[in-house]
């Protein structure tokens, strides 16, 4: 009876250890695949860092990998990367997608440039203005110091003290983006002695400004018709306009 026992025991033992080696093997990741929509040149450096960090999965069992901690830790690798997706494929396969994001926005301060997307996520600092694409020079972003917090964290979007100026900028970045080629500096403010001074300043790359005030109100429609007001001008090296919200709501840009 002793013997049997012994040998049932040393069968189920063995019964689990062919069944974990299988396991093991079945679910054994031996394709890690890197889709990566590059933009720039530079981004290939950024590519084969994540290439590399990829590398560290093969051979894991692909049951057991946490999808969001790539996503976590290969978004912390630059701040130029954004996940889209990681996906495990099975038996064997692990699936990521990456996009870069573009540079957008200059922010100075001091001798450097906190390099923003267009959404405001801080890309990296650099000690210059020029795209990494374009042969022009990112937007420069004239911003009120009072108003965001300066401990920059790469990878992370910038962060606004004032709710309502988080707001805006929320709305009219992606459309102030799309300006790009026309601009060279948007001056974005929130407070002006400690009075609620909310207005966004377009500065063209003719040299015409525009100055939206109440920028939280109407916010697109304004930016908008600024927009559509600036292509119509016929001298656009010159002249200062206002953007204001009339009491009978239509929106009017005066010089």
């Amino acid at each position: 009876m002793k013997y049997k026992k012994l040998l049932v025991l040393m069968t189920c033992l063995l019964f689990v250890t062919v069944a974990i080696f299988c396991f093991a093997s079945a679910f054994k990741i031996t394709d890690v695949e890197l889709n990566f929509n590059v933009i720039s040149g530079s981004s290939e450096n950024v590519k084969k860092t994540c290439s590399e960090y990829l590398e560290q999965y093969k051979d894991k069992n692909l049951v057991f990998v946490k999808t969001n901690t790539v996503k976590q830790e290969l978004g912390a690798l630059s701040g130029y990367v954004e996940v889209v997706s990681v996906e495990k494929v099975f038996p064997n396969k692990l699936s990521v997608t990456i996009m870069e994001r573009p540079e957008a926005f200059s922010l100075k301060v001091g001798d450097d440039y906190y390099v923003l997307d267009n959404v405001f996520n801080v890309l990296a600092k650099k000690t210059d203005i020029k795209n990494n694409v374009y042969g022009y020079d990112n937007v420069l972003l004239e911003l009120n110091p009072a108003d965001y917090d300066a401990n920059f964290q790469i990878g992370k979007r910038l962060k606004f003290h004032d709710n309502e100026i988080n707001e805006y900028i929320n709305l009219s970045s992606i459309y102030i983006y799309s300006m790009r080629e026309n601009l060279t500096k948007v001056s974005i403010t929130a407070k002006k002695d400690g009075i609620k001074y909310k207005t966004i300043t377009l500065t063209m790359r003719e040299g015409v400004t525009f100055t939206i005030l109440k920028a939280n109100e109407k916010t697109l429609e304004k930016l908008h018709a600024t927009y559509e007001f600036y292509k119509n001008l016929s001298n656009k090296g010159y002249g200062e306009y206002i953007t204001v919200l009339e009491d009978s709501g239509n929106i009017t840009i005066k010089q």
